[in-house]
């Protein structure tokens, strides 16, 4: 049997979360754009990963907790966290019986086992949307948002990505069904809770499976980087930081630049004489990210890192001064 979600359509686009969330907007007439899904989500926050055992050894992550059930919540479903299931084989039946009734689920994958990736790098943080199956060739149907056509994923490695245990995060085929989409509220009201949710999260700190986010991780980051010249891994350390912050689905600046599109837009739904400066403070934020991921870029290029962590200390120090200011207008 072969079953794909009757009517889906998939779009490219930046972010994994934000992406699979505007897909499912999209099925359910809402016309959003990622940028105002990511918003909606609360998506900011930061969190730093210190362990031997994890390739790289330290892995910092500049998108917030949760974002999508924060996204599914402002918008009145009723969901309070990622379903949970330790048996795989349960997991991938529930997965087709939502398929069977046009439901599209979000999952965290691992993408090492995602073949159309074809990557060997373990980041089991990703996030996709399942559309479909075909028993005859045993693949889900997948829409990823760094492709522009479905993606196929063997019943197989789907098994393996949604069950990796690879620290920071592993995975126990974490996911969510959306059965519907339908506002409870004015979008005005969503975003001025989006935006405070973001700023709460981000001042007091949020603990999840995942760890602790918020701005004082960043604070914490910046005091331990002029000890990662120490690391035996600091040049793939340097070059993994410098993905995560410019590369790997963040819009260039560790999700700033991406915020700051949000606040523009939000602008537009509504106007408040404070979003423009807000805008332009998260502008500036995501410009010192930027030379952030460029500095480490360049340290992961030489043979020696020199006085590399220490520069990059000190911009960081910088950022946890801005991002506290910033969401400190917010709150």
């Amino acid at each position: 049997m072969k079953k794909i979600i009757k009517g889906w359509k998939h779009l490219k686009g930046v972010h994994c979360g934000s992406a699979a969330i505007r897909d499912i907007c999209i099925h359910y007439g809402h016309k959003l754009s990622e940028q105002m899904c990511f918003g909606l989500g609360a998506g900011l926050g930061f969190y730093y990963s210190r362990d031997e055992g994890m390739n790289p050894s330290r892995i910092i992550q500049p998108r917030g907790p949760l974002m999508e059930i924060n996204f599914l919540r402002n918008f009145g479903v009723s969901v309070s966290d990622w379903k949970y299931e330790d048996d795989s084989r349960q997991a991938a039946l529930c997965l087709r019986e939502s398929i069977d009734r046009n439901i599209p689920v979000l999952i965290q994958a691992d993408i090492r086992y995602l073949e159309y990736f074809d990557s060997r790098t373990h980041f089991p943080g990703h996030i996709i949307a399942v559309c479909g199956y075909d028993d005859a060739e045993s693949i889900f149907y997948v829409a990823d948002n760094s492709f522009e056509d479905l993606q196929t994923v063997s019943f197989e490695n789907m098994e393996k990505a949604r069950s990796s245990k690879v620290r920071p995060y592993p995975l126990s085929n974490n996911s969510v069904e959306v059965e519907a989409l339908v506002p409870g509220d004015s979008y005005e009201r969503m975003i001025l809770r989006a935006v405070r949710k973001n700023a709460e999260m981000m001042l007091e700190g949020k603990t999840t499976l995942r760890g602790t986010s918020g701005v004082e991780i960043i604070k914490k980051w910046a005091e331990d980087l002029p000890g990662w010249k120490d690391l035996d891994d600091w040049k793939w350390t340097s070059r993994f930081t410098y993905q995560v912050i410019c590369r790997r689905g963040v819009c260039g600046a560790a999700f700033r630049w991406f915020y700051r599109d949000f606040l523009n837009e939000a602008s537009q739904v509504f106007p408040l004489s404070y979003w423009e400066t807000l805008a332009g403070d998260m502008g500036i934020i995501g410009d010192k990210w930027y030379e952030m991921g460029v500095l480490f870029k360049e340290i992961s290029e030489n043979d020696s890192c020199g006085s590399g962590f220490n520069r990059a200390s000190e911009l960081t120090f910088d950022i946890y001064d801005l991002d506290k200011g910033v969401f400190s207008l917010f709150s």
